[in-house]
């Protein structure tokens, strides 16, 4: 099934809708408002341009963070869009097969109107039909309480709390787990695996307590035993960065649709090789010219110190699994600390590559280089701290066990590379 100009109009559609989610679900948890929902038409009525200059100007949302984001959310609506596909023909085939087990046959399916059809298989309705609100409502929810996440990991509050409806739509699970409410440490390890939603169509979601002064009026809360989200839900977008991905259970689908492979490329363009900086909506920052690059790794260097958490360090650390001592002390050496250069006492000058590298490591997505860019500078900064190296003897004998700077930029066998840098060092020396 090839996507048709009509499918990516969809899919676009369904990308700013979850783009929105994420910008409403940043902008709730930063001005600290309590929503005890959000619906799919509260989220497609906010002015998408408007509210990205608006958090921008507020600086809830980096510059450098927004572009990935928006890549993630168009894999996710593209994924969406391919199995709902899919899901659509094996409901129709359903329905066909029930005609027939009925003994009403194929004629008697062909008689109906479309209107019969679509009730019988979700899709009539105001708004398209029960299927398609549960799979929107699923997805928007899904991406606000990721925007919460993500607006709660940049000032950390002292507690979080589960919020829910308590109408007659609520869930055994969202009742016994909103009434009273669940409140806990926002460092308990709790919130790893019960960040909702906990289900299709699930409208609970999470507040923050930043006053230590309100857990003495309202303390914590035990956990109810017993009370788990359904297969496939409740991961923090945080901790395990699958809010956008593809889960086991749509890449079932999408195998059995044939549609697997569409979906593994649109990853491919959209976030493994395509990690997007300010402004490079067409393309990545290193297709641009040098002085935008600059502008870029600068802009980024600053962000990374400028930052009020250094949740990088934990995130890396998870996806590396490499120490969280060791990413701190890579992030401190690269980005902070002051060195004795050749041009004096300074920071090192802000590298793209190096900028890029961070942020696919952060996000998961990173590569075999990126890793051996973090083998690099530890061994670069383990010389010179307690070898007693200058930087440059210390940054060519790093080069000799982990050559990131050759490899960087292509083109050169191993032979040549400890050629080349058993060179510079005999000329250093």
């Amino acid at each position: 099934m090839r996507a048709l100009p009509a499918d990516r109009a969809a899919v676009n559609a369904a990308a700013e809708l979850i783009v929105k989610s994420l910008l409403a679900g940043i902008d709730s948890a930063a001005k600290g408002n309590r929503f005890d929902e959000v619906s799919p038409q509260d989220v497609a009525s906010l002015p998408f341009e408007e509210a990205v200059a608006y958090l921008r100007k507020r600086e809830i949302l980096p510059a450098e963070k927004y572009y990935t984001l928006s890549d993630r959310a168009r894999f996710r609506a593209f994924t969406l869009s391919r199995i709902a596909d899919g899901d659509i023909l094996e409901r129709v085939k359903n329905e066909i097969a029930r005609n027939v087990q009925e003994g009403e046959g194929l004629s008697g399916f062909l008689q109906k109107t479309d209107t019969e059809i679509l009730e019988g298989v979700g899709l009539a309705g105001a708004g398209g039909g029960w299927y398609w609100e549960n799979v929107y409502r699923t997805n928007v929810q899904t991406a606000y309480n990721a925007g919460r996440a993500l607006a709660f990991d940049a000032v950390k509050p002292v507690a979080l709390e589960l919020v829910g409806v308590g109408d007659a739509r609520q869930t055994e699970v969202c009742r016994r787990l909103t009434q009273p409410p669940v409140r806990r440490l926002y460092t308990d390890a709790f919130w790893k695996t019960h960040w909702p939603p906990f289900h299709f169509g699930c409208r609970t979601t999470v507040r923050a307590i930043y006053d230590p002064a309100e857990l003495e009026e309202e303390p914590l809360t035990e956990v109810p035993a017993g009370e788990e989200p359904a297969k496939g839900f409740g991961s923090n977008p945080l901790s395990s960065g699958n809010w956008w991905r593809e889960l086991k259970s749509m890449a079932a689908r999408a195998k059995k649709y044939g549609v697997q492979g569409e979906i593994s490329r649109a990853k491919d363009v959209l976030v493994t090789k395509s990690v997007r900086a300010t402004g490079g909506q067409s393309g990545g920052i290193l297709d641009k010219s040098q002085d935008e690059q600059n502008r870029f790794a600068s802009e980024f260097y600053a962000a990374i110190r400028n930052r009020k958490s250094k949740s990088d360090i934990n995130r890396i650390s998870e996806n590396t699994g490499i120490s969280e001592k060791d990413i701190a002390a890579i992030r401190s050496h690269v980005f902070e600390d002051e060195h004795d250069l050749a041009a004096g006492r300074a920071r090192f000058e802000p590298d793209a590559q190096i900028a890029l590298a961070w942020q696919r490591l952060e996000s998961g997505e990173f590569r075999d280089i990126d890793i051996l860019l973090l083998h690099h500078e530890l061994e670069e900064l383990t010389l010179m701290r307690e070898k007693g190296y200058d930087y440059d003897t210390a940054h060519l004998l790093a080069n000799e066990k982990h050559p990131w700077e050759y490899k960087i930029k292509g083109g050169y066998s191993d032979e040549q590379i400890q050629k080349i840098n058993a060179e510079r060092i005999k000329n250093l020396l």
